[in-house]
């Protein structure tokens, strides 16, 4: 079984990371706060990189205050912040938001199904045959679907496993 305390299915960003980025024409990125089980709050983050600056700053809309913010790794000044981000006695740590694959999901599921069966438990949601969990990524946070028949509910998935 899969440790629930430490699973995380996001790759950790380093400086070959980010310029792998670059080179792959997508210097745009929005960096932010990030919960996550046996991560330190206020000192995870994760980052989503885009090709265009347009999209980077449709997301960056989405956050709240103080959440994040859109960077661009082209501009030195940037970079560099990125990477005092990512020394090792920051004490940060720096995760990419890719998208959940159906490998990953799976073991999502196996990992913190204790934890979302007490969550579906405390919003009182009636079964209806069976529930099904969908885990995604959606503006650089991960969220889940739950469905039961006609039933549907959105979350934070970390709100669930907390």
């Amino acid at each position: 079984m899969v440790d629930s305390l430490f699973y995380n299915p996001f790759m950790r960003v380093n400086e070959v990371a980010l310029r792998k980025l670059i080179g792959m024409r997508k210097p745009h990125v929005v960096v932010q706060r990030f919960q996550w089980p046996g991560q330190p709050t206020q000192k995870t983050f994760l980052m989503s990189a885009y090709e265009h600056e347009h999209n980077a700053l449709l997301h960056g809309q989405e956050l709240r205050s103080a959440e994040g913010k859109v960077l661009n790794l082209l501009n030195i000044t940037q970079y560099q912040n990125m990477l005092k981000l990512l020394q090792v006695n920051s004490g940060n740590g720096l995760f990419f938001a890719g998208s959940i694959d159906t490998k990953h999901e799976k073991k999502l599921q196996k990992a913190y199904v204790n934890a979302v069966s007490a969550y579906i438990t405390k919003i009182r949601m009636r079964k209806e045959g069976h529930y099904y969990v969908r885990i995604y990524v959606e503006h650089g946070r991960v969220k889940a679907d739950i469905t039961s028949g006609a039933q549907s509910h959105t979350a934070l998935f970390y709100d669930m496993i907390k």
